[in-house]
């Protein structure tokens, strides 16, 4: 995957959301990534959201493909309201389970808003018994949910149980759960979380702490 690259695949999924998949291995999906675009940045540009993954400053999705990851890009209308964008993102989540062979286990994650996003789709799925096959669930600076999505997310369990779930935040940034970097990590929601020293520059998604942090932990 290189800046202004061509996608492998490009995908239709519901709600007039799209994908772009960027694959290691020819027409086959074998180790999918999904990253939802934030709708705040780029959300209905899946090329300009692929210039961010793979910004020249710390190009993430390059560190993907280079560990054998498939990068899956998903993109939404700009005007989607929250069931829609949720529409969008499940139909993401279920299309790379059925393009992917086997039991490997998927990574979806997002950024801000999609991170919510990312997480009430999991949460919903479980909730209704079916089999999402993501192994990690991540989240990036993002961003507290209003009272309607707060009372849709605690009616499928809040949380998605199956994933291990992963959180970064910048400081300066508001944490998801009000906690610091000082705080009980026994308190978060989470299973492992990054207190990030520093924000990414205006064209990447991460900064390089952040993503070192994260494919570490990544199956």
């Amino acid at each position: 995957m290189t800046v202004k690259s061509k996608p492998s695949q490009e995908w239709t999924l519901d709600n007039r959301g799209t994908a772009w998949a960027y694959l290691v291995e020819g027409t086959r999906v074998t180790a999918p990534v999904i990253l939802v675009a934030d709708r705040d940045k780029d959300s209905t540009s899946l090329e300009a959201f692929a210039d961010t993954v793979n910004s020249p400053d710390y190009p993430f999705g390059s560190m993907l493909a280079r560990r054998g990851k498939d990068v899956i890009l998903v993109g939404y209308e700009a005007d989607a309201d929250w069931s829609t964008a949720v529409g969008t993102v499940r139909s993401a989540v279920m299309e790379t389970k059925r393009r992917c062979p086997g039991e490997q286990r998927v990574v979806l994650g997002g950024s801000g808003w999609s991170a919510l996003l990312a997480r009430y789709v999991l949460a919903d799925l479980e909730y209704g018994g079916l089999d999402h096959r993501v192994g990690v669930y991540f989240c990036l600076d993002s961003t507290k949910p209003t009272p309607a999505e707060q009372a849709e997310l605690f009616d499928v369990g809040n949380m998605p149980l199956l994933p291990r779930s992963l959180k970064i935040t910048t400081d300066g940034f508001a944490d998801l759960e009000e906690l610091t970097a000082h705080d009980d990590p026994g308190l978060s929601m989470f299973d492992d979380a990054l207190y990030a020293s520093a924000s990414p520059a205006n064209s990447s998604w991460m900064t390089e702490e952040q993503g070192r942090w994260l494919l570490d932990r990544l199956p």
